[in-house]
């Protein structure tokens, strides 16, 4: 009864898990001089085009001369969903305008200038920004005050933040990239599925399940370890490829994997296997802070509190996963189910992220 529970939520949720997608981000950097503020917005194509209409011919393409025929519309969306007080409302206008690429996802970068009411005032930011479209959107906020800079994110769950002289010390950073490790796992469907893909063979394994345990842990370590190391030389820009393919690649991972619980063909031991695409999902998730610009100092806070944050999530994952797979007492079968099932999702998210490149 527990099993057929089991595969029929399965069935259920498919669709669901099949087409969610990648919490979206935008970046700001504040720069701000007594009563003087400079604003520097990065917002993704792919996402203002859903808000505000952009490709005015139809041909799937977002020329330069289509987007600057719409930066009224696109200022205007914008301001829309970002406020900024300072003794009162701060007016921005829109003074510049520039395109940008960040792991091969293209950005419009709005210049916005104007002043606030107070010059002594501490400023507070809020993001509403595509709401409509994606409630879980992020804002990634850098803010310089008197030659000070820290970094933030909004998002639903912390959408205000106050900056003032000697706010956001090297705590409020590393928490605020903790959260957001934590809930970039937790919105990243593709990232979850190859987790609960890894720990599958455990159920099935023959003895004690501490040996089975060991193997998971195994695992994980190796996956955290390789994505540790490609988040870091990716957000330095050490080496950095297309977010497209990077994506592709996930997918394959799932399936790949799966297809080795089913009928195992792969030489290396799971941990190796492990190891090897924790090196792709890392790429995955250093497009995250590929967009900010931080001090070396900073930056490493922002990695530290990111990657550790996703590490937390990861064993929370674990930790609730593991005893309900063995509670469900499935062995092979639900190893096939559950291998087969992410298969599905595997071919899907390799063939929506392919057609991209048609």
């Amino acid at each position: 009864m527990i099993r057929a529970v089991f595969l029929f939520v399965l069935v259920l949720c498919a669709p669901l898990i099949a087409s969610a997608h990648e919490t979206t981000r935008s970046y700001l950097a504040l720069t701000r001089d007594q009563a003087t503020l400079t604003a520097d917005l990065s917002i993704a194509f792919r996402d203002i085009e859903v808000a505000v209409w952009l490709d005015e011919d139809l041909d799937g393409r977002i020329t330069w001369a289509e987007a600057e025929g719409r930066l009224p519309a696109v200022t205007a969306y914008a301001l829309a969903g970002i406020s900024l007080d300072a003794g009162g409302p701060c007016v921005l206008t829109q003074t510049g305008a520039d395109v940008s690429t960040n792991g091969g996802i293209d950005y419009l970068d709005l210049r916005l200038t104007g002043t606030c009411p107070a010059a002594g005032a501490a400023l507070t930011a809020t993001s509403r920004l595509f709401a409509d479209i994606d409630p879980d959107h992020r804002l990634f906020l850098t803010a310089t005050t008197d030659g000070q800079a820290t970094t933030t994110v909004l998002g639903p769950q912390q959408p205000q933040v106050t900056i003032a002289a000697g706010s956001g010390g090297s705590l409020a950073i590393f928490l605020a990239y903790l959260r957001a490790g934590l809930e970039h796992l937790a919105g990243g469907a593709d990232h979850l599925v190859f987790l609960i893909v890894l720990m599958l063979p455990a159920i099935a394994t023959t003895g004690a399940p501490r040996r089975a345990a060991m193997g998971v842990l195994m695992a994980a370590t190796g996956f955290t370890i390789a994505h540790a190391l490609t988040l870091t030389a990716a957000t330095l820009d050490i080496l950095r490829p297309r977010s497209d393919v990077i994506e592709f690649l996930v997918a394959m991972s799932i399936i790949v994997t799966a297809i080795d619980n089913i009928r195992p063909f792969l030489p290396a031991p799971r941990a190796v296997v492990a190891a090897f695409f924790g090196l792709i999902h890392g790429f995955g998730f250093a497009t995250v802070l590929g967009g900010l610009s931080l001090s070396s100092g900073t930056l490493a806070l922002a990695m530290a509190g990111f990657n550790i944050g996703i590490e937390l999530a990861q064993i929370g994952v674990i930790l609730v996963t593991m005893p309900a797979l063995y509670m469900l007492r499935g062995g092979r079968a639900l190893v096939w189910t559950g291998s087969s099932a992410a298969i599905a999702l595997g071919l899907y998210w390799a063939a929506t992220r392919m057609a991209i490149w048609l």
